[in-house]
């Protein structure tokens, strides 16, 4: 393949004949009858590559190494495939996006660790972004109001801090953290459920193109591929895999955010869920994973301070590090207050009159002992945990008090 990772995977028109020889045998193997991603996946590791797996496939016994049957490899050295990759092939010739093909070294070694890895990747916009560290946000596109305001404020904190925002393009809380992450130094990663050339969801058109502008989209569909619901639990697994940890906010019972967080516990990522109203349905699938050991989470700081050591390993700018907590209360929570009305329209959240008096003990405790730990909140007002994660997320979005790294909370 022709140059070095410089930001862009290169288009068709840039690969030399190694790197044609590659996409051909890729397609080859995506569509022979009898191969998977997971039998795909053994080929690529066992022979190296896509066409070295193919001309292999003629030799007898070869695939066997990789706990692939003759008969497979049968198909594969002859011409059943032949038909729907030559298809893919001349609609990716004709689609302007890049190509990040597993022999490339801009690959990432966190999908080449996948037991279903991709063969390659179609995508658009900036691949230094898979060499950043990454924090995956995901939740329900039927969200609140709210949910989508800490959507926005969580990954714009998180990219202002140079952490980059992976999501999955859909409606709602997806939409509403790539938003978020675009306007920091981290931006954000889309992994699309269709081909990369189709506009779904036209709600979240606002997003996708500015992801194209500065950010990155990625898809393992061909070109034209139109949706389906099978892809997206296929699709999660990548963008888990990319990141760090998961961060989940507002999410059903029964939830694709709820797949992608069991796909990042099984992958050895952390994953943490916003604690939502009690009795919300859209914050029962939080409620269930922070019950199955999730961490729960009401901040960005929150998530930086717990992937603090993973995040030692990358040359971020001292500027990005999270600041001290002397440094957020005197000078960055007033900024802070800022950016959240921004992103509200200019304006905060009015406060549901079942909370007037529990805020009021609350701003009252708060004003004699700044800083309080949510636990010292919770024993001197008299709240359950459930109780006091709620009071104290609605007085935030409310304008009342405002979040210290650590739990800690100060009054406006």
């Amino acid at each position: 393949m022709d140059g070095e990772d410089r930001g862009a995977a290169p288009g068709f028109g840039r690969l030399d004949e190694a790197g044609r020889k590659e996409l051909w045998a890729a397609l080859a193997l995506r569509h022979c009858p009898g191969l998977g991603n997971r039998r795909v996946a053994r080929l690529l590791h066992e022979f190296g590559g896509a066409y070295a797996a193919i001309r292999a496939a003629s030799k007898p016994g070869q695939w066997k190494k990789a706990g692939i049957g003759p008969e497979i490899a049968a198909r594969a050295a002859g011409d059943s495939w032949r038909d729907k990759a030559l298809l893919e092939w001349e609609r990716l010739r004709r689609v302007d996006c890049g190509l990040l093909i597993w022999t490339d070294p801009a690959y990432p070694q966190a999908l080449r660790q996948l037991p279903d890895a991709p063969s390659f990747l179609y995508c658009r916009g900036d691949l230094a972004l898979l060499r950043a560290p990454a924090v995956a946000v995901v939740g329900s596109r039927l969200c609140t109001e709210q949910g989508r305001l800490i959507a926005r404020q969580i990954s714009h904190d998180l990219s202002r801090h140079g952490v980059t925002v992976i999501s999955g393009l859909a409606a709602g809380i997806d939409r509403n953290a790539h938003l978020g992450a675009l306007h920091g130094i981290g931006s954000s990663i889309a992994v699309l459920g269709a081909g990369i050339d189709v506009p779904y969801p036209l709600k979240s058109a606002d997003a996708r193109a500015g992801l194209e502008e500065r950010g990155l989209i990625l898809s393992e569909y061909g070109p034209g591929v139109q949706p389906q619901p099978g892809f997206f639990p296929v699709r999660n697994r990548l963008i888990s895999a990319l990141a760090l940890a998961v961060v989940v906010i507002e999410a059903a019972r029964r939830s694709g955010s709820l797949i992608t967080a069991r796909l990042a516990l099984e992958q050895g990522r952390d994953v943490y869920a916003v604690p939502g109203p009690a009795l919300e349905p859209s914050s029962f699938g939080c409620h269930e994973l922070v019950r199955q050991g999730a961490r729960p989470v009401f901040s960005a700081e929150d998530i930086l301070a717990n992937l603090a050591q993973e995040l030692s390993s990358y040359a971020l700018p001292e500027v990005l590090r999270l600041p001290e907590a002397e440094t957020v209360e005197t000078e960055t929570a007033p900024k802070r207050r800022a950016e959240k009305e921004a992103v509200a329209g200019g304006r905060t959240f009015p406060l549901p009159a079942e909370l007037t008096g529990g805020a009021e003990r609350v701003l009252v405790f708060l004003r004699e002992a700044p800083g309080a730990h949510i636990d010292e909140i919770c024993r001197g007002c008299g709240f359950s945990a459930s109780a006091a994660s709620y009071c104290m997320l609605h007085m935030e979005l409310a304008g009342l008090i405002y979040q210290l790294p650590g739990l800690r909370y100060k009054a406006v």
